[in-house]
């Protein structure tokens, strides 16, 4: 996970279904989430 939040590791479409069934969210919101937090990171 530490390799993804820093960027070092781009996830697979099947990590981001799994990370977002673990966070108990759909994958468009996990990746809306990602999205709101790369455009204002000092909000997250």
């Amino acid at each position: 996970m530490g390799k993804i939040e820093r960027g070092e590791h781009v996830p697979t479409l099947p990590l981001i279904l799994k990370i977002s069934m673990a966070l108990k969210i759909s994958a468009a919101e996990l990746i809306a989430a990602t999205e709101s937090n790369l455009r204002n990171p000092t909000e997250a």
